[in-house]
Formats: C-alpha cells, structure tokens, sequence
C-alpha cells in the first residue's frame, strides 16, 4: 500500500472525526493503515522519546515526567523537581471534557533537545494518550502534543506553530485478531485510518503555511512507516547508548562542538572534507572523557587521598595509535587530558595546532615488540655490515621510556602500565591493539576500519561463521580479489566438530541460508578484533558510537576475566608471541608495508 495520504480539512470524511473532536480541531490529513492500536501505542511512545526520528533537527528529548514511573520521572528531573513538574503539568493538561467517550491513559512531560542550541531553543511539551471508552466497533487511539508556550512567537523553528497537535488512530475492533495477516501484499483491506490534527493559535488565519502541511505530512508518513515495519517483524538491531547514557554523552558533545568546531574547521589544511574528520572525532572526544568519568577520579581529587572512598584511579594519559590529522589528540589535550599520538605521515593539519599539541604529535612506525622477538633475523647483523635490517630502515628507536623525544622514528608498542591506547580507524593497528595492550596492561578503545591482518596485509577477516580460522592464501588472495568480486574465497566450518581442518570453499558454493549467516566484511572484522581480545582475556565492552560514519563499531577492553591479569610480563609476551604465530604474523611483510607508508603510499583517513 503507497503512501498517499487524502486531505481532509475540507473534505466530507472530516463529518466522521468531527464527533471526535471539537470544532477547535482542524484536520489535516488522513491515512489508510493496516495496524492495530498496540503498534501504534508502540511507535507513538517511541516517537515522544526520540523525536530525532522525525526531526534531523533535533538530538533528543529529556523524559523529565512519565505517569507510568513510580518515581515520576526518568532520571533527567531531580526527584526534588518532581513537585515543580506536576504543578506546570496542570497548566498544559486538556480537559477530560475537552475529548468526551475518551480516557487519559498516560501522560510524559518531555524537554526536546536541538542539535544547535545557539540557533534553537529547547522547548517542553506535554505529550497525553487518550483511550476511546465508547463499546462500538471502532476503537479509537488519541495522542495529544502541547508545547509549553503562551503564544506563537514562543514557539522553536523545528516544532509546528500551532497551539497544539493531536494524531488520531482508528481502529475497527473486529478485525484485531487478524491484523497479522494484513501485509502490504494482503487483498484485505486496511482496517485503520491515521490523521493528523492541529489546534491553531488565536491569531492564527488559514489558509495553512506549506510548512505547516509538510510538517503534517511528514509526521503522517513517519508513523505510517513505523507502523508497518512493526507489521511486518522488524526489530532494532543497532542499539546505542549502551555505556554512555544518550544524554551525557550528547550534552558533552554539544559543548565540544561549541568550543572547538569553529576553530577547526576554519583552519583547515587537508584535501579531505573537514566536516566528517571535525564533528567525527569531537564525537569520539565526547565518548572518551564520559568514558574517562566514568573510570577515573575527576581531575580535581588527583592529588588527593581515597578518603572518601573513591577507589578508581587517577588518569594515566593516553596514546592514540596512527592519530592522522590530529584532531583527536588536539582536543582532547586541550580538555585537560595528557597523552600523545602518532602516525606514519606528518600530517599538514598538525601545522595549525599550538606548539604545546604538535610537540605532542611524533611521526614515527610502530613495530610491534612481539614481531621483533619471533624473527631475530631481523636484529642480526650481516658479515660486513654493522647494522640490521631494523636499524637501517628504521635509524632512531623507541621504546615507552622515550616517547618524548623529538627524534623518535619507530616505537616497539610497550607502553607505560595503564595508558589507556585510542585505536580510530588505525587500520593495520587495529588487530594489534588489544595484543599490545594486553602486554602493558592498559584499556583500550577501538574503532575498527578496513581489514589487515598481524602483517600488515588487506585480507577478509575470519569470524563466527568460519570459527576464526583463516586461509592460508587469504591475505594475498582478498589483495588481489576483494574489490573484483562478489566471489571470494572463504573457509567454511566444519559440520563435524571432531574435524579440525575447515575445507576451502566459495560463496558461489553455499546455498542461500549459508549465505545469509555470512557476515559483511566490517562485522567479519569486528568479530576477529573481538576474538584476539578474547584471547587475551578482555571482556570486550561494545558500543555502536553516535558518528557520521558506517564504521562506527567502537569496542572497549577494560577489563580482564578472573585469572587473565596475574601472568608476568615475559608469560604475557609468551601468550601474545604465540596468538601471532598462529594468526601467521610476518615480520618481513610488515617492514616492507612499513616503508610502504613512510613514502605516503599507504590509506589515509
């Protein structure tokens, strides 16, 4: 069924929601639907707590009253504002006999959230559903939206000019029971109809603004939409806010953007567009320090004693692997944080910081210690010539003990204990992040981007489907493949579990259920980020980050499992040396991608 909604403002069906509605009411626009007063009592309540859906305007709302919480609030009012909030409420409640043969329900007070707050104000509004109590065959459902306005002029760009807002499901009860077979491709007809109503100010005069009837035309469309993914099974499956409550983390970036946006974006010096690189990384900066609160002791009380019970520890500073343009480390140095980064390439934007945040950017290759320790050829000498491979590619070394001399050209990724290690989009880093911080016990975040293997090398990350285990040719052969075909080489677990050896196999071979378990190669290689973790004894934390990117999987490591954290140093080396080994790490191949970015022919981002 297409979307095609009938005006009825002046239409003859109006005669029918007349009796509903007063004359105060004017109709704007009317819909067929084919979905029961349970879906849309579920689409409406989530529409009043996220009413980003609707407005790209607008970041959230604040639930700061709800008639269903015992408490009366959602943990945005302080319970001592509860009081304050019923008595405002009964300024902005409709009288009962305002909606006769209806029954209140439930009501929400809620404060909605622009993404701009220096171009639009925040507003609140009462939100009430009304039930029909009349026993006739049709069972109505009234959801009623008033701002807490006094006039029209009050009223926000993103928010409707009128007094009030009411959309209207109706519902014939005798077809409830089978409201599950009325699919779009269903001949049974909608049972349903869904409008949209306004209540204009006093001064207000039609006919209505275009705006006005987009607005309603959206709203309309919005739950129609809704309403019918409901219809048909669909389930959220990206959830965010996991770790970090939406608020915090929006209200930090809010203020992030306010104080460094405008800076950033001015100065500008790269090729790439500065809007994605600016706003992505202010908020991950905003993710970082609610992350930091929440696990270390605020700044003021780091020279202070745990008196008072806090036990979390003071921050240990931070190192961001393959920092790119900077920005990250630039904003989070000028919040009050300690810590450095580096990358392969000096960066033209590094330029445009204060001296005290590029002396903190180093360019430098990381060599990880462990590949230095399974091939010891790379440290011999040959008969002749006093240096080694590694001294000659790479002339200055580093280790965590001289991370701020300006000379440095490689670090081996031992990093002083606790460090907590930034992995954003690092690419050939990104497999080794959790290996490294394992080895110096330190947390870590990453955010996963394209697939390298431990060599440095593109392939196609194993994962789940194939039980983590990886061709042998994979990393040459995804090289060469990954971008010509839809047909690529995979290894398909084995049925029989006593069987070890995976057989080689090609998505052309797999039937349709097979192939709708394999996984896209970004999950793929989340999948074996997380599994390297897990190897190692993190209890990876997952959160779907609130970035203007796709690849915006950021997985925490700050926590190791019971009996993960009591090995030595050396012991720790042993199980991370033995992990690559397995993994096929090369250290030859990677040396050689390594000279690949030091003359810039590696990926930016």
């Amino acid at each position: 069924m297409a979307f095609e909604p009938q005006d009825v403002a002046s239409q003859s069906t109006w005669e029918v929601l007349k009796e509903l509605l007063d004359g105060r009411w004017l109709a704007i626009l009317q819909h067929p639907c084919p979905f029961p007063p349970e879906i849309f009592k579920d689409v409406t309540l989530n529409l009043i707590r996220n009413p980003n859906i609707n407005s790209s305007v607008l970041f959230r709302a604040d639930i700061l009253y709800d008639s269903a919480k015992q408490s009366g609030c959602d943990g945005y009012a302080a319970q001592s504002d509860v009081r304050h909030i019923r008595e405002i409420l009964q300024d902005h409640l409709v009288p009962h006999n305002d909606f006769p043969g209806f029954t209140l329900r439930r009501t929400f007070v809620r404060k909605m959230i622009p993404r701009n707050p220096e171009l639009d104000k925040p507003v609140v509004q009462t939100c009430q559903v009304f039930q029909s109590n009349q026993m006739t065959d049709r069972q109505h459902t009234l959801v009623l939206y008033t701002p807490h306005v006094s006039s029209s002029s009050e009223i926000p760009w993103y928010h409707p000019n009128v007094q009030s807002l009411v959309c209207l499901h109706s519902w014939r009860s005798s077809n409830t029971k089978n409201h599950v077979l009325m699919l779009p491709d269903s001949s049974l007809s909608p049972s349903g109809t869904i409008s949209v109503h306004y209540r204009l100010f006093p001064d207000q005069i039609l006919p209505l603004s275009d705006r006005l009837q987009r607005t309603a035309l959206h709203l309309l469309s919005t739950i129609h939409k809704h309403g019918r993914g409901a219809l048909e099974g669909y389930t959220k499956r990206v959830h965010h806010d996991q770790l970090i409550s939406q608020q915090r983390l929006q209200d930090t970036y809010t203020r992030l953007k306010a104080t460094h946006a405008k800076r950033l974006s001015d100065n500008w010096v790269e090729q790439t567009d500065s809007s994605k690189h600016v706003f992505e990384d202010l908020s991950i900066a905003a993710f970082l320090m609610e992350l930091w609160r929440d696990m270390y002791r605020p700044a003021a009380s780091r020279g202070a004693s745990n008196s008072q019970g806090d036990s979390r520890p003071v921050f240990p500073g931070f190192v961001d692997l393959g920092c790119g343009n900077g920005i990250l480390v630039d904003i989070l140095l000028r919040e009050g944080y300690r810590g450095w980064g580096f990358d392969a390439r000096n960066r033209k934007s590094w330029a445009i910081f204060e001296p005290s945040t590029q002396r903190q950017l180093k360019q430098m290759i990381l060599v990880p210690q462990p590949l230095l320790e399974l091939d010891p050829k790379l440290g011999q000498k040959k008969e002749g010539d006093p240096t080694t491979l590694l001294s000659r590619l790479f002339p200055k070394a580093s280790t965590s003990t001289k991370t701020s001399d300006p000379n440095i050209e490689w670090h081996n990724g031992i990093f002083p204990t606790g460090t907590f290690i930034i992995s954003n989009h690092a690419d050939e880093l990104t497999p080794w992040t959790p290996l490294l911080a394992y080895l110096s016990t330190c947390p870590f975040l990453m955010i996963p981007c394209c697939s390298h293997n431990l060599s440095g090398l593109r392939f196609r990350a194993p994962s789940k489907f194939n039980s983590f285990s990886a061709d042998t040719l994979a990393p040459s052969f995804f090289a060469d493949s990954i971008t010509k075909s839809k047909s690529v080489a995979i290894t398909v677990a084995p049925e029989d579990e006593e069987d070890d050896q995976p057989r080689q196999g090609s998505l052309k071979d797999l039937g349709p259920a097979n192939r709708r378990k394999q996984p896209s190669a970004y999950a793929a290689l989340c999948d074996w980020v997380c599994h390297l973790s897990g190897a190692v004894g993190y209890q990876v934390e997952k959160e779907m980050l609130r970035l203007p990117s796709t690849r915006n999987t950021g997985l925490i490591g700050r926590n190791l499992i019971l009996g993960a954290e009591g090995l030595s140093p050396s012991e720790r080396m042993d199980k991370v040396k033995a992990i690559a080994a397995k993994e096929g790490a090369d250290g030859a191949v990677w040396f050689e991608r390594a000279k690949s970015l030091m003359v810039g022919q590696g990926e930016k981002h």
